[in-house]
């Protein structure tokens, strides 16, 4: 008995001891590294070292620093160097190349590219003063960024600071690196530190070349209409916009016998292309703009030209240019292709609209018929659009119906003279029902012309009203379920169009209002709201 009572128990204890539970594990490392050491030390002065090394209490890894690395004042990235660019390490070495300026106050910030190794754990805006001088410079300034049109505004913003000396001018911002630089990385927040007291320039730059330098054609910039004056001076918002710039054209390029590109920088206006070839009258021709592009293309109908020479005109030149056409290449000419934009369901107040691949010379509507539901004959008018690219046929659609397009050959006719093939198409609208409503109060705030546009989470303009001239109530009907908002552009010159501004003439972008609330339309619901531009909006006030 006392045998079997000995063997039980040692096999209980022997599963006992095997018997393993699932690891629960720690809570999760939230903390980032810690800077235990730096050599030499945060806000020296009479920094006369040529590497400064930092040590932290963990592994650590630089996470995009050479984008993220600000130095204020700035230093050409030649003139220094950091270390690990790659690789886990506990020590950072930051060396410098050329020699410091004296009497400077300078700021190292590493923005969030300190990670920890483990967790990636960001030190948050992590920066290293010191001073080649006797003292440090305390002296701030901070704000925000945010976009003259757009809702959402840039990432990675640039701002600037230019002392004021006797040499100033203010196209120092194409040519002159500035005294102080900060950068918003991530968010739209900026801040300044260990500044100078002093008057001087700033600026707001969305920096496609990284160089700290304006370029017009590129950068997006945001200016105020006054310098800055430091101590007095400590919150400075700034609004970013793309100017319209001066046209430059890029070098042509032959696609086939029929289609030229031209690509093209700024403001393109028609008169600055010109043939310098004569064409004769049975060659037809017309241009076309790519949708999002800088490219403007060149359409021919059949032709034997082994060239053609164009005028290519900028500002202050005149560019001869000749497209020399290569025969071999004439297979990649397409033939004229109709597919619908609309497809499957048309909305109430909504055009059914087709898309061609080859520019629209003419439509023939007695080659098109639509029949609703019943069978009848819908009256509808077309229209080809200004790029030519598309094609408009507009009808009264009623409320769950169901249409039927039919296009018959020869209905429509591209610039070389091919047509269409037979296109049966259908779609069918839906029920009021499925729509809601808003009906928006406008108050506004000054008695200029306004443009008032209804817009989704995407920013497409899904209705709009260009004479807002005085405060009225405006009905959106019909508006499919999703969320939207609403913008109002003050429209100063009275053109119907928002209008951007320009540095050197001192010319602001037009202001523009966002509704501080976004507004979620249900099915069979009506929304009645107030836009009252004498109440502060969320965004994109007409600030400074």
């Amino acid at each position: 008995m006392r045998n079997l009572i000995y063997t039980v128990l040692s096999i209980a204890l022997i599963n006992g001891c095997a018997k393993r539970g699932n690891p629960t594990g720690g809570p999760v490392d939230s903390i980032p590294p810690v800077l235990i050491n730096a050599n030499p030390k945060l806000n020296s002065t009479n920094f006369d070292s040529e590497e400064i090394k930092l040590t932290f209490d963990e592994f650590v890894k630089l996470d995009k620093v050479q984008n993220q690395l600000i130095i204020s004042p700035p230093l050409d990235k030649s003139s220094y160097e950091i270390r690990p660019l790659s690789g886990v390490t506990k020590k950072v070495f930051l060396k410098f190349i050329d020699s410091l300026a004296k009497e400077t106050t300078y700021t190292i910030n590493f923005g969030n590219s300190i990670k920890d190794n483990n967790e990636g754990n960001p030190l948050t805006f992590f920066s290293y003063t010191f001073s080649t001088g006797e003292t440090l410079d305390s002296l701030y300034l901070k704000g925000n960024i945010s976009d003259s049109y757009n809702l959402e505004s840039d990432d990675y913003v640039s701002i600037q600071l230019y002392r004021i000396d006797s040499a100033f001018k203010d196209s120092i911002i194409f040519n002159k690196l500035p005294t102080y630089i900060s950068n918003t990385l991530d968010s739209t927040s900026y801040q300044f530190q260990n500044l100078k007291e002093g008057k001087y320039l700033i600026l707001a730059l969305k920096d496609v070349d990284d160089n700290y330098l304006f370029d017009p054609f590129y950068d997006k910039v945001g200016f105020i209409d006054s310098l800055i004056t430091l101590p007095r001076d400590s919150i400075i918002d700034l609004r970013l916009f793309k100017e319209e710039t001066s046209l430059i054209w890029d070098k042509p390029h032959f696609i086939n016998s029929e289609k030229i590109g031209f690509g093209y920088y700024g403001k393109l206006e028609m008169k600055n292309i010109q043939f310098e070839s004569i064409l004769p009258d049975s060659v037809k021709y017309t241009f076309t703009k790519e949708i999002d592009k800088d490219t403007l293309y060149l359409w021919l109908s059949k032709n034997n030209f082994d060239s053609l020479n164009f005028n290519l005109i900028e500002k202050d030149t005149t560019k001869l240019t000749t497209i020399k056409f290569d025969r071999a290449r004439d297979t990649l000419i397409d033939s004229l292709s109709i597919t619908p934009k609309t497809s499957g369901v048309i909305h109430l107040k909504e055009t059914f609209r087709l898309s061609a691949n080859i520019p629209i010379n003419d439509i023939i509507d007695s080659l098109i018929t639509i029949k609703d539901i019943d069978s009848l004959n819908v009256a509808f008018k077309t229209s080809i659009s200004n790029n030519l690219d598309e094609i408009d046929i507009v009808f009264d659609v009623s409320p769950s119906d169901n249409y039927r397009i039919s296009i018959l050959p020869n209905a429509i006719k591209d610039i070389r003279g091919d047509i269409n093939d037979t296109l049966q198409l259908s779609v069918i609208s839906q029920s009021l029902e499925d729509y809601g409503n808003i009906f928006l109060n406008v108050v506004r705030n000054n008695e200029s012309k306004f443009i008032l546009h209804m817009i989704n989470p995407n920013g497409d303009i899904i209705r709009e009203f260009k004479n807002v001239n005085q405060d009225s109530t405006f009905n959106f009907d019909y508006i499919r379920p999703g969320k939207y908002t609403f913008r109002l552009i003050e429209d100063i010159n009275k053109n119907d169009i928002w209008d951007t501004g320009n540095y050197l003439r001192r010319i602001k972008p037009e202001p523009v209002y966002y509704f501080p609330d976004e507004l979620e339309v249900r099915a069979n619901w009506d929304l009645n709201e107030t836009f009252d531009l004498n109440i502060k909006q969320s965004i994109n006030d007409s600030i400074n």
